[in-house]
């Protein structure tokens, strides 16, 4: 483009490294910078939410007057992919803005709200198994490596089968991460708002950085059925004919800390010793019951799954 050019667009627009810089969008809806994707600096003029791991001032780096290329018209949401130079987004709604996304300053005056943090340590988008830029994308992997990296809006995400620590770094609103598997932790970056993160029973997880709100993730809860040996049914099945004792473990729903090793539990099961005179796998007479049943939880129990791999996992792994 020539100097002083003003563009009308309708609907969304893309800076993808064609334009002249500096470079003006006026008047977007929300607007989605990805990381490394401005050598110069980023002015963020008047919006009502900016979301960034950045350092912002308040100070223009970038002012109306200095811009090149000027984008206007009836503008929907704006992505900022690449960038050489300076860039000035006027009168935003909500800009999301991912770490290292910008070389030089970044700056917000007039911002009606900025929700910061410290600059985290976040690999290139391409370092991921899964790297979405966007509106409404989606992307899985099996067996992942590092995790997922989302820039945009309404993302879908699936991870299966995870056996290392992954991250996940989601910038925007709306995404929707699902992650399944065993022996592994699940760190996430939250900057924006109402994004999800759905973590399966077998994975821990923990929020690093929530730079925005409404930001959660919902973990299954550990099954207290995985840690039953031998069910009361089972137990009395095999019993048969005659006086017999049977032990057999049930689900306790009432307790929130394990009074085994004192800590919170998901998962509580109790142990029962009885013994009776079973007819049929049915108890008639019951000669002495379990009344004080000893309990265990998932953190102490010696059948839970555990963050170590089993050793088929860890011959896959290095075959």
């Amino acid at each position: 483009m020539t100097n002083n050019t003003a563009t009308t667009y309708d609907g969304d627009v893309t800076l993808n490294g064609s334009e002249q810089s500096p470079v003006e969008i006026q008047d977007p809806a929300d607007v989605f910078v990805g990381g490394e994707s401005i050598t110069g600096d980023l002015t963020v003029q008047n919006a009502e939410y900016v979301f960034t791991h950045t350092p912002v001032s308040g100070a223009a780096a970038v002012s109306k007057g200095e811009t090149e290329t000027n984008i206007r018209g009836t503008l929907e949401d704006g992505y900022v992919q690449s960038v050489d130079g300076d860039v000035l987004l006027t009168d935003a709604e909500d800009v999301f803005i991912a770490a290292d996304a910008v070389d030089g300053a970044v700056s917000a005056p007039g911002a009606e709200n900025v929700y910061t943090d410290e600059s985290i340590p976040v690999d290139s988008p391409d370092k991921y198994d899964v790297s979405t830029f966007g509106w409404q994308q989606s992307g899985s992997a099996t067996d992942p490596e590092s995790g997922v990296y989302a820039v945009g809006m309404d993302h879908d995400i699936e991870l299966e089968a995870v056996r290392r620590d992954v991250d996940l770094y989601l910038v925007g609103h709306g995404h929707d991460v699902r992650v399944d598997g065993r022996g592994a932790s699940v760190s996430v970056h939250f900057v924006g708002y109402d994004n999800t993160v759905h973590v399966g029973p077998y994975l821990a997880s923990a929020v690093e950085t929530d730079t925005g709100f409404d930001n959660e993730i919902d973990a299954d809860p550990y099954p207290a059925e995985d840690l039953v040996e031998m069910s009361r049914r089972e137990a009395y099945s095999n019993a048969g004919f005659g006086r017999r004792k049977v032990t057999f473990q049930v689900p306790n729903e009432d307790d929130e800390w394990c009074p085994n090793c004192g800590q919170a539990a998901e998962a509580i099961i109790e142990r029962h010793q009885m013994e009776a005179f079973f007819v049929f796998g049915w108890p008639l007479w019951t000669y002495d019951r379990s009344t004080n049943p000893a309990r265990e939880c998932e953190n102490c129990s010696p059948n839970a799954v555990h963050a170590e791999l089993s050793e088929r996992e860890r011959r896959e792994i290095f075959d």
